[in-house]
C-alpha cells in the first residue's frame, strides 16, 4: 500500500552518513535528509540527528524521505568531539545500556578507557556493563583482578570469547529486548561478538549500506542493528580516545561510584582529591577501600580537564 507523502511516519535512525541518515520505517529503510529548520542556529553538538533517535519522517519516494522532527531523547552516550572546538559528539541516543568491551591482552587492557566509558554512562542515564572479551587468551590472576575491580563496585561484568563461545549466551540474554551500545578500542572483538549474537548480521547490513551510500564518502559514528531475537545493538568504530563531555574538576568524583559518598567528608568543600590535606577519598585509598587502579584513573582524568 502506498504511503501518503503528505503525512509523517515514525522511524528510528540506524546510521548517520554525512548529510544523510538511514531511517528504519516499518520494514523499509529510507535514505533521509534533514529539514532545514533542524540545522539552523548554533549547535553545541556535531549533528542535529543521532543514531538511535526516534524521528518523524515525511516520505518523498520509495526509499527516500525528509526528517521533519526528532522526538525527545531519554538517554544518550556522548563524548567531546575531537579537535579544538568544544562540541558534543553524541554517539547514540535512547540507549538502555552501554557495554564496554575490552580485552586483557591483544590489545592490552586500558583501565582508563573503562573508567571514561563508565563516566559517559553515568552522565547519559545509561546502565553500564563491562564485557571482558578474548578470555581464551587471558586466564588466571590478570583476568580475575580486572573482573574484581568492577564487580566489587557492583557493575555487571561479562566474560566472553568469540572464539570458544564462552559467555556469548549470557551476552545474548543481556541485549535481548533492550537497546545497547558497544564501545571499545580497536581489536577487542566487538564485530566478532556481533557475529556470534546473530550470524550474517553485518554482511546483510553491509549490502544495505552499499546500496544507500552509492560510493559516497561517509563518516559513521555508529551503526544500529535490529536483532531478530529482539533488541537493538549500536556498534561503534574502534575508539582511541574518550574525552568526557560536560564533566569538570568540581563534579568528576561524583561519577566514580566508590567516591561519590565521600565527597562531603573532605576537609575542604572544593577539594580536588589530589593533594589537599584531610581528603576523605585519598584516606580511603590508603585504607584499601578504593582501588589504587581506579584512583590513578581518577587522577589522570582530572589532570586532563
Amino acid at each position: 500500500m502506498a504511503t501518503d507523502r503528505q503525512t509523517t511516519v515514525r522511524g528510528r535512525v540506524l546510521r548517520v552518513s554525512g548529510l544523510l541518515q538511514l531511517v528504519l520505517v516499518g520494514d523499509r529503510v529510507l535514505q533521509c535528509g534533514v529539514r532545514g529548520r533542524l540545522k539552523e542556529g548554533r549547535r553545541a553538538t556535531t549533528s542535529p540527528v543521532y543514531v538511535g533517535d526516534w524521528v518523524q519522517v515525511k516520505p518523498t519516494g520509495d526509499d527516500a524521505g525528509i526528517i521533519e522532527s526528532v522526538e525527545p531523547r531519554r538517554s544518550w552516550i556522548c563524548r567531546a568531539a575531537s579537535g579544538a572546538s568544544l562540541r558534543q559528539q553524541v554517539i547514540a541516543a535512547n540507549i538502555d545500556q552501554l557495554i564496554v568491551v575490552v580485552a586483557v591482552h591483544q590489545p592490552e587492557v586500558r583501565p582508563g578507557f573503562i573508567d571514561r566509558a563508565l563516566i559517559m554512562a553515568s552522565q547519559g542515564r545509561v546502565t553500564p556493563i563491562v564485557c571482558v572479551n578474548k578470555t581464551d587468551l587471558a586466564e588466571g590472576p590478570e583476568l580475575a583482578e580486572l573482573v574484581a575491580t568492577y564487580s566489587q563496585l557492583e557493575y555487571a561484568v561479562l566474560c566472553t570469547s568469540a572464539v570458544t563461545g564462552a559467555g556469548v549466551e549470557k551476552l545474548r540474554e543481556t541485549v535481548r529486548g533492550r537497546t545497547s551500545t558497544l564501545v571499545g578500542p580497536s581489536g577487542v572483538g566487538k564485530s566478532s561478538l556481533l557475529n556470534c549474537l546473530e550470524p550474517g548480521l553485518q554482511l546483510r547490513t553491509q549490502e544495505l549500506m552499499r546500496r544507500h551510500d552509492r560510493g559516497r564518502h561517509t563518516t559513521t559514528v555508529a551503526q544500529l542493528y535490529w536483532l531478530q531475537a529482539g533488541g537493538w545493538v549500536a556498534d561503534t568504530p574502534g575508539l582511541k580516545e574518550l574525552r568526557p563531555w560536560g564533566i569538570d574538576r568540581s563534579n568528576l568524583a561524583l561519577h566514580f561510584v566508590e567516591m561519590r559518598g565521600l565527597v562531603q567528608a573532605c576537609q575542604f568543600r572544593d577539594c580536588t582529591h589530589l593533594d589537599e590535606p584531610g581528603c576523605a577519598i585519598r584516606e580511603a585509598v590508603e585504607r584499601g577501600e578504593i582501588s589504587p587502579r581506579r584512583y590513578t584513573g581518577y587522577r589522570r582524568i582530572m589532570e586532563s580537564l
